[in-house]
């Protein structure tokens, strides 16, 4: 605190030497000064400032940091903001353009004619089949037949050895009867020809036959055919 002291003084005397009569002479010294002789009342209060004082002195000028003060009251609640205002809207987008029909394709050639399909008719022939007097119809010709519809042809010629005889022959699908002839023949050993014809449609393999029988005498069938001609 001495020294500091003595800086002031020191500091005091040379702007009084620098402005008073001491001016001829020069500037004072420190050895111009006795120790001792320059006191604190002989310093005009608040003639000299801090900036003066070299930083040590500054630093022993200052005292001890105080302790911390304790926390203030917490403030009060900022009230609620306003509701900002809605933003404008966008503009709409612009419609994208349509875009342009595609041609049409180039028509395909037409297909080359299948073949004519071929009609392959069935058919059975028999020979000499003996007919026993009241004996009942017999299968003289027949065949079978796959499902389908059908133009069917069959003949045969009947001979007996009884005068004035009667025959009788039918055409038929299993047990249904499509056709059917009867007559009185000519003389004793006369042959008499037979002919019988329809159109059929079976839903399965069938057997189509011709059955004669003759009422008197006993007689004979020959020469007999069956056609069955498929048809759409």
């Amino acid at each position: 605190m001495k020294k500091s002291m003595f800086v002031l003084a020191a500091i005091f005397l040379v702007l009084a030497v620098s402005s008073g009569a001491f001016a001829a002479k020069g500037l004072l010294t420190g050895a111009g000064i006795e120790n001792g002789s320059l006191t604190g009342s002989d310093i005009k209060k608040g003639s000299l400032g801090a900036d003066l004082l070299t930083g040590s002195a500054r630093n022993s000028l200052r005292g001890a940091t105080g302790s911390a003060g304790s926390q203030g009251v917490a403030g009060l609640a900022g009230g609620t903001g306003g509701v900002g205002a809605n933003g404008s809207n966008g503009t709409d987008g612009l419609a994208g353009a349509k875009g342009s029909n595609g041609t049409n394709g180039a028509a395909g050639t037409n297909g080359t004619n299948g073949a004519n399909g071929t009609v392959t008719p069935l058919s059975a022939t028999a020979g000499l089949t003996a007919l026993p007097t009241a004996s009942g119809p017999v299968a003289v010709v027949y065949l079978d037949v796959p499902a389908g519809k059908y133009v069917i042809l069959a003949k045969t010629e009947l001979a007996q050895t009884g005068a004035g005889d009667s025959i009788d022959c039918t055409l038929k699908v299993g047990t249904s009867t499509l056709d059917q002839i009867a007559m009185k023949t000519l003389p004793a050993l006369g042959a008499v020809p037979v002919s019988l014809q329809a159109v059929t449609t079976v839903a399965s393999i069938s057997r189509v036959s011709v059955d004669c029988a003759v009422e008197v005498a006993n007689g004979t069938a020959a020469f007999s055919s069956l056609i069955a001609i498929p048809t759409s």
